[in-house]
This record gives structure tokens, sequence and C-alpha cells, in this order.
């Protein structure tokens, strides 16, 4: 590949790492700017982004500031004097005046094919409005989130089984095999943008775990997509005698009529009656403990009856 030059990496998750990879091998001179190590897991330990463990790894400079629009922050990515900047799921907005810093049009590596579902969970949000297709855009970033003309879009067709992670690491290889080319373009002042519709934009905002909350009145097909969209945080849950039940693995089947929504159907298999359809539960995680079978789950619950949802509050 053709030098792409002095390149400003930002990302943090695991979406950008294989690209980083090929950006590293290609870059003239490559500063890495990820979000700096954080409290995480059980016993809060400090763990570096995956972008940051990939940086570190390959011993590449790497910049991690708490705050991107800090003056430290902003010094350090003017001094390294960048041809361009590329952002690949970094997870704050880039100020203004850093998207001036280089001469070429700052670039971001979107996991939807925009304009829709701009924002903080683009894969869950394709998951969430079981859209046919998935996709990636390579985008001029704007002050406005994921607002900027599109240089690049590739379409991925949905099989309607995937997971958010599932999805992510199929859009995350797609973008270091496909990005790149247009990298080169870029470097050589050849790239070319249209303005997306407006008209067509929708929005993913952050999720918080109120947001993981199963509604049963729901279509067991809306809800099969909440549980595979809401992975791995905040996940799709309900409520049994106060407690939380993880739904980590679904699928919809056909219901029962007449009975009321929520319970859990009779059989050795378990099945939750919906607005629409049923829920069979694959894989299910109690409060407290591991993930296990569905099957061994509902062999050990102590009664016949089980009315799942009753109790829910609204806390975050």
């Amino acid at each position: 590949m053709t030098s792409l030059g002095r390149v400003v990496f930002l990302g943090t998750g695991a979406f950008g790492v294989p690209l980083l990879a090929r950006v590293a091998d290609a870059a003239g001179d490559l500063l890495v700017v990820s979000q700096p190590d954080r409290p995480a897991g059980r016993r809060l330990q400090s763990r570096a982004s995956p972008i940051a463990t990939a940086a570190r790894e390959r011993g590449l400079r790497l910049l991690t500031p708490v705050r991107l629009r800090s003056d430290e922050a902003g010094s350090a990515i003017a001094d390294f004097r960048p041809d361009g900047l590329l952002l690949v799921a970094y997870g704050q907005l880039v100020p203004a005046a850093l998207l001036g810093v280089a001469e070429r049009p700052p670039l971001n590596v979107h996991p939807s094919l925009l304009p829709k579902h701009r924002g903080a969970a683009p894969v869950a949000g394709t998951i969430l409005a079981g859209d046919a297709q998935g996709g990636l855009s390579l985008m001029v970033m704007t002050p406005q989130l994921d607002a900027g003309p599109i240089v690049a879009q590739w379409a991925v067709t949905l099989g309607g089984r995937e997971t958010t992670p599932e999805l992510e690491a199929t859009l995350a290889a797609l973008a270091a095999e496909v990005v790149p080319a247009h990298l080169v373009d870029w470097a050589a002042g050849r790239t070319v943008a249209v303005a997306q519709d407006e008209a067509a934009a929708s929005m993913v905002k952050p999720f918080r775990r109120v947001d993981g909350w199963i509604d049963w009145r729901r279509s067991a097909t809306e809800i099969d997509r909440q549980v595979r969209a809401m992975q791995p945080w905040p996940g799709a849950w309900t409520t049994l005698d106060g407690r939380r039940l993880h739904v980590r693995r679904a699928r919809p089947v056909p219901g029962v009529d007449d009975v009321p929504i929520g319970v859990l159907l009779p059989g050795d298999v378990p099945r939750v009656a919906c607005g629409l359809g049923a829920l069979l539960l694959e894989v299910v995680q109690a409060e407290g403990r591991p993930s296990m079978p569905a099957t061994d789950w509902r062999r050990g619950l102590p009664r016949e009856h089980v009315l799942l949802g009753a109790g829910r509050t609204d806390e975050p």
C-alpha cells in the first residue's frame, strides 16, 4: 500500500483493531489516540481499551487523554503535525478545532449504513430495527455527530440471527479489507464525498440499564431483536421474585392463546408468552449466578406457575 503519511488514528473499541493493523503498516508515522485505562470487571481492575492494548503490543506511539477537547490533547495532536485524522469508534466527539488540524479532510469509519443509526450504538440499532442489511460508512467528519458527507459505503446482508458482537466483528473485518484502498485515495488528495440525506437520518442514543428491560407485551420477534442487540451490555433482562433474570439467547416461536403475557408456558422447554407469539429461552443468567441452559434453569424452579416481569422498577 502507498504510504499514508502522518496519520492520527482515534479509536477505542475492538471494532477498530483490525483496521489499525492495516493503517500501522501503511502510515509513514502514526499517533494512536484512545480512551484512558478504566476500572472494569467485578474486581474493577484497571483495563486498557482494545485499541490501546493493540497499540502497545505493536510499540506504537499512544496518547490516552481523559478529554479529547483538553488543551493538552489538542497540543499533542497538533505537535504531531498530522497529514490526516482517521476515527474508528473513538467514543467522544472530536472538537471542531481538531477537525481542521490536518490538510486532508478528517475521516470516520462508522458501522452502519448512514444516515441510518447515527450515534453511540449503530450495530445494536441495526439489529433492533430489524434491518435486512447492515454495513459500513466511510465519511468526512464534521462538528455534527455522524452527519458528514459519505465517501463510500459497503452493505452486508443479515441473516436475522446476528448478535451485536457477531455483527460488529464481521464489520470490523470488512473495514480492514475495504477501507485501506480509499485511504490511499485520501493520501493522494482524491477524496470525493456526497452529502447525507437528512430526512432519512435516525439516531441511537447510549443505552442505560433500563433499556434492557423486556416488555413482554411486545411481539416475540421484537424481544428477540432486543436480546440479540443488547449484548454484551445492558443485556436483555426481566424479573422473577424481585431479582433480575438476563436472557442471553432466545428465539421467537408460535405462541398460545388465552394465557397471561409474561407467563412461563408448560413444558420442559421454557417458552414465555409475549404480546404476539412466544419467546423460547435458550440461555439465561439469574442474578448472582453464571449463565446456564434455560432448560436447566427451568427444572430448578421451585414452582410450576411462573410469571416473569412482575414488580419491575424503573431504576437505571
